[in-house]
């Protein structure tokens, strides 16, 4: 099952060969990072920020957000951008989490906490199946089928 993603985020597309071509020539064949010489084939198109911090609709394949980097910066930048995107995305569902929790809270009444939160729609999800049981009429009590 995949989970809904916070904020949606632009799409990974094919960079044509003009577009590399452009930003070698920016970059005088050189690493953005390190400033070491590029060869062909021991590099790699950077995105600055990274796409799944980008909105929907900017475009991907933005020249000026765009870098050539060697393997050995792209290899220590890598972990780097992965922390950032997941604090980014925890940061997005809490604050979802505390948009949805306004919404429900009454006037005058203070907004409950996740850890409250939470506890109160089990409870509530236990007394919709207390209920449910109830109704059968060959169900045990409650008490009944704690004891056993």
């Amino acid at each position: 099952m995949q989970r809904k993603a916070p904020f949606s985020r632009c799409e990974r597309r094919v960079l044509p060969g003009r577009l590399r071509a452009d930003i070698m020539l920016r970059q005088e064949g050189r690493c953005t990072d390190c400033g070491t010489r590029l060869i062909i084939g021991f590099f790699v198109f950077d995105h600055r920020p990274p796409l799944a911090l980008r909105s929907e609709d900017e475009n991907a394949n933005d020249s000026n957000r765009l870098a050539a980097i060697c393997w050995a910066c792209d290899q220590r930048k890598t972990p780097r951008d992965l922390r950032e995107i997941a604090r980014t995305k925890r940061l997005a569902e809490a604050h979802e989490d505390h948009l949805a929790r306004m919404r429900d809270k009454m006037a005058g009444r203070r907004v409950p906490t996740r850890k409250e939160w939470r506890e109160f729609e089990r409870w509530l999800s236990r007394g919709t199946t207390a209920s449910l049981k109830m109704e059968d009429p060959d169900a045990q009590p409650r008490d009944a089928l704690d004891e056993q």
